[in-house]
C-alpha cells in the first residue's frame, strides 16, 4: 500500500502531461468530426472538361456534345487558343479535353473508327471522362445497324441518358465510424505517450539512490516489491485506459454499445497492456528523467507517424509500411481500420482481427521478457 500511495503522489506531479495528451486526443477528434448524416446515396462527381468541336453540323456529334455537357462541367475557356488549353490542363483547371474532328458523326454512322484526340491530366476524373466518350461511341456502333436518322439519335440519347440511382444499404453509420476510427487511431499516441511517460517517470523516481537504499534495508522481498510495482503501474494504466473509454462514450454515445464499438474497446485494451510493457522496458533501460521527454516523442510520435495513426496506410510508401510491420502500433491501427468496415461479425471477419491481436500480445510478452532480463541483470550489477 505504501508503494501504491507513493506512485499516486508521483502521478499527481505528472497530471499536466496526461491532461495535455487528453486535450490533443479530443482536439484531433473534434477536427475530424463530420456533421453529415449517414451516407445513403451515391451522386455522380462531374469532371471538368473542354470540347473542341470541329464537326458541329451533325446530329450524332450534337448528341455527343449534349451528352458530355450533361455529365461534365464544361469550362469557359477559349478553345481556339491552344496555349490557354495547355495551361488549363497543366494547372488542372480542366481534367479532359476532347478534340472532335471533322466528319466525326458521319464516320461513326458509317462504322468507321473516329479519330478523336484527347488531352488529359491522368487522374481518376480523366479516366472517367474517357469512359464517357467510349460509352457514347460504343452505343452508336451498337444501334447504327438497326436505326437511322433521327431514330438513331433518339435511341442513343435514351440509352446513354439513363441515370442509374445507387442507394447504399449499410447497417453502419459510416460518418460516425470514420470519426471513431480517428479517435481510436490517435488513442495510440495518447496511450503510448501516457504509458511510457508515467511508467518511466515512476520507475526513475523509485530507483533514485535514496529510495533504492531504503527499499533494500526494508523488510520487503525484492521480487515481491517488483510485483507490487508492476501491479500498481498496471492499475494506473488500466485507469488511464478507462478514462479514455469514458471519454469515447461521451463523444460517441450509442455507437459505443454496438459490436463495432465493443471491438474498438477491446482492441484498445490489448494495446494498453502492450503500452504498459513498453513503458516497463524503457523504464528498466534508463532512469534519466531529463531524457524521458525525448524518448516519449521518439516512441509515441515516431510509431504514430510510421504506423498510420496520422497518415492513412494508402498514402504511405511501401518501404515505410515494411518498417511499420515490426511495430505493435501497426497491428493496432490495422485492426481499427478493419473494425470500421465490419457489418457482420463472424469467424471470417474476425479472423484477421484475432491475428492482429495475437501479434500485439506477442510483442507484449517479448517486451515483458526483455524487461525482466534487463532488471535482473542490473540487479546483479
Amino acid at each position: 500500500m505504501t508503494v501504491f500511495s507513493t506512485i499516486l503522489k508521483i502521478l499527481n506531479k505528472l497530471k499536466g502531461m496526461l491532461i495535455l495528451y487528453t486535450v490533443m486526443l479530443v482536439s484531433i477528434t473534434a477536427i475530424n468530426q463530420t456533421s453529415g448524416n449517414k451516407v445513403t446515396n451515391f451522386e455522380e462527381s462531374k469532371p471538368d472538361m473542354l470540347i473542341v468541336n470541329n464537326d458541329s453540323k451533325n446530329d450524332i456529334t450534337d448528341g455527343f456534345a449534349y451528352y458530355i455537357k450533361k455529365h461534365a462541367n464544361i469550362k469557359d475557356i477559349d478553345t481556339s487558343n491552344q496555349d490557354k488549353i495547355n495551361d488549363a490542363i497543366f494547372y488542372r483547371d480542366v481534367n479532359f479535353v476532347i478534340y472532335i474532328p471533322e466528319n466525326f458523326g458521319k464516320d461513326l454512322k458509317e462504322g468507321k473508327e473516329p479519330s478523336l484526340k484527347y488531352k488529359a491530366t491522368g487522374d481518376e476524373y480523366a479516366s472517367y471522362s474517357r469512359m464517357l466518350v467510349e460509352k457514347y461511341i460504343k452505343t452508336v456502333k451498337t444501334y447504327k445497324d438497326y436505326y437511322s436518322g433521327s431514330k438513331l439519335i433518339e435511341k442513343v440519347n435514351n440509352i446513354v441518358g439513363n441515370d442509374t440511382k445507387v442507394q447504399v444499404k449499410s447497417s453502419l453509420d459510416t460518418s460516425k465510424m470514420s470519426t471513431m476510427t480517428v479517435y481510436f487511431n490517435f488513442l495510440n499516441y495518447a496511450l503510448l505517450a501516457g504509458c511510457v511517460y508515467c511508467i518511466t517517470m515512476i520507475l526513475a523516481s523509485l530507483k533514485q539512490e535514496n529510495v533504492r537504499k531504503r527499499t533494500i534495508v526494508s523488510s520487503f522481498n525484492y521480487r515481491k516489491y517488483n510485483r507490487i510495482v508492476l501491479f500498481s503501474n498496471a492499475i494506473v494504466i488500466v485507469a488511464m485506459w478507462m478514462l479514455y473509454m469514458i471519454l469515447s462514450l461521451i463523444l460517441f454515445k450509442d455507437s459505443m454499445f454496438t459490436a463495432n464499438g465493443l471491438a474498438f474497446v477491446l482492441n484498445s485494451l490489448v494495446f494498453a497492456l502492450c503500452g504498459l510493457s513498453i513503458g516497463f522496458l524503457i523504464g528498466n533501460i534508463t532512469t534519466n528523467k531529463a531524457a524521458i521527454g525525448g524518448i516519449v516523442n521518439v516512441v509515441a510520435l515516431g510509431t504514430s507517424f510510421l504506423c498510420g495513426c496520422f497518415v492513412p496506410f494508402e498514402y504511405m510508401p511501401d518501404y515505410v509500411l515494411k518498417i511499420a510491420h515490426i511495430l505493435p502500433t501497426y497491428y493496432f491501427v490495422a485492426n481499427n481500420q478493419l473494425i470500421k468496415t465490419i457489418e457482420s461479425f463472424n469467424m471470417d471477419t474476425l479472423k484477421p482481427i484475432f491475428i492482429n491481436v495475437g501479434v500485439v500480445l506477442a510483442f507484449t510478452v517479448v517486451f515483458v521478457i526483455l524487461s525482466n532480463y534487463i532488471s535482473k541483470k542490473k540487479q546483479r550489477a
